[in-house]
């Protein structure tokens, strides 16, 4: 199941940037000669008028094949080629797959609010983990985080998105303390093998028992559903992470619980027994999510948001990649994109919709980079003839055009190394 719907995110997203082409090259007045969903050997397909509609052997990407389009075919002149039209023409093919998909992520995402999501509320802080970079920042339980770089902050997704791509670097929080702004630099540090920045800061999550494992001292000990843990022998509990961690060093010593259980306080005494590596009690906590629809109009501007907000960290990640400051062990390729949509449509339709949104803005947003065999290396082409009033010679567009592919060729091969990493060796 998880290769077909990696199928079909890919399939739709490819149709969609190379109908983009196709349209505008139609409207240009070019002619089509193929159109093919799909890489490698044809499988089947028709033709009507001058192009072949084709499905090819391999479902990974796509092409829209226009007369006279390559530089190194000899022209004819004819006005229905590629190269005879206006550089204004052309720029608008070659953008016109890119920005495709970039509406289509502006068309997809209030789909996600309509169709209904699990709405996470504030950045509210419930934790601060000891000696974490939070903590050395000043950072107290019950902070709500407003902006990070003068970028506002509306949940904890984007949050810690901001946080993962600006490892070791200070970045400036803005919060809400009990009705008071303050401002602090919290500086994140390198963690696990991707090298993202992790801050120590833990959402709120209240500790309230969600799931007893049978057989475990939990339920032996008659602890329940719903029971909220307010202490730990003595020590109050203001976060289900603070409780986790003081069963985890018990040493399998007796602990005293003092819970509260339909308005009424009482107290259990339990010992944690190792399980797994560590000492457990046999519980998991409570997760506090609301699943909402929205009206129409909610969802256009919701979705709005989300997708210049979604396009924004884009060009951060995309920054950070650029100058270094962010491992390329964050990348992925096909595999992990299997792997997210498997999940996305376990999640449900909403989930799943929301992630073909992103990888549509983001495949439209890195075809617009100025690379050769990108879109955006002929858009950079064409202003550079713009501004000479005459187009590069071919042997500089054959050279930018193997430098470029050699590039391609080297992302490709990253990307699926860090995919094959993931996949079998991922701790």
């Amino acid at each position: 199941m998880t290769l077909i719907y990696f199928l079909i995110v890919i399939g739709i997203l490819v149709f969609v940037h190379e109908f983009g082409h196709f349209i505008m090259a139609k409207r240009a007045g070019v002619r089509v000669e193929k159109f093919s969903l799909g890489m490698g050997p044809r499988l089947f397909g028709y033709k009507k008028g001058d192009t072949d509609y084709i499905i090819s052997a391999l479902p990974l990407g796509g092409y829209v094949k226009m007369a006279g389009e390559n530089p190194d075919e000899e022209p004819t002149g004819a006005s229905d080629e590629f190269q005879s039209k206006t550089v204004w023409q052309r720029a608008k093919i070659a953008a016109a797959g890119s920005v495709t998909n970039i509406v289509l992520a502006f068309l997809l995402m209030p789909l996600v609010f309509m169709v209904g999501t699990y709405a996470e509320g504030p950045a509210k802080v419930g934790y601060v983990e000891k000696a974490s970079p939070a903590e050395k920042a000043g950072f107290q339980a019950g902070d709500v985080i407003e902006e990070i770089n003068g970028r506002r902050i509306t949940d904890w997704t984007k949050a810690l998105t901001i946080i993962a791509v600006n490892p070791d670097t200070d970045v400036s929080v803005t919060l809400d303390r009990s009705g008071e702004k303050k401002v602090l630099t919290l500086r994140p540090t390198e963690a696990t093998e991707l090298k993202i920045g992790s801050s120590g800061l833990i959402p709120d999550m209240p500790a309230e028992i969600g799931r007893l494992r049978p057989g475990l001292p939990a339920e032996k000990g008659g602890l329940k559903l719903n029971d909220k843990i307010l202490a730990v022998d003595g020590k109050t509990i203001y976060h289900w992470n603070q409780f986790s961690l003081l069963v985890k060093e018990s040493g399998g010593k007796k602990l005293t619980f003092l819970i509260e259980r339909g308005g009424k306080r009482e107290e259990k005494t339990i010992t944690p027994v190792m399980d797994g590596g560590r000492y457990v009690i046999g519980v998991e906590p409570f997760i506090r999510m609301v699943f909402k629809k929205y009206g129409f109009l909610e969802s256009v501007q919701m979705g709005f948001t989300r997708t210049v907000e979604t396009a924004d960290l884009t060009f951060i990640t995309l920054k950070k990649l650029l100058s270094f400051s962010l491992s390329i062990k964050t990348l992925g390729g096909p595999v992990m994109i299997a792997q997210m949509s498997g999940q996305a449509a376990a999640a449900g339709l909403s989930a799943f919709i929301a992630l073909m949104a992103t990888i549509s803005l983001s495949l439209g947003m890195l075809n617009l980079l100025p690379i050769p065999v990108l879109d955006g290396g002929l858009l950079l082409f064409l202003a550079i003839e713009a501004v000479r009033k005459k187009p590069l010679s071919q042997k500089v567009m054959e050279v930018s055009q193997s430098v470029g592919a050699a590039l391609l060729i080297t992302l490709i091969a990253v990307v699926s190394y860090n995919d094959v990493v993931r996949l079998f060796f991922s701790k």
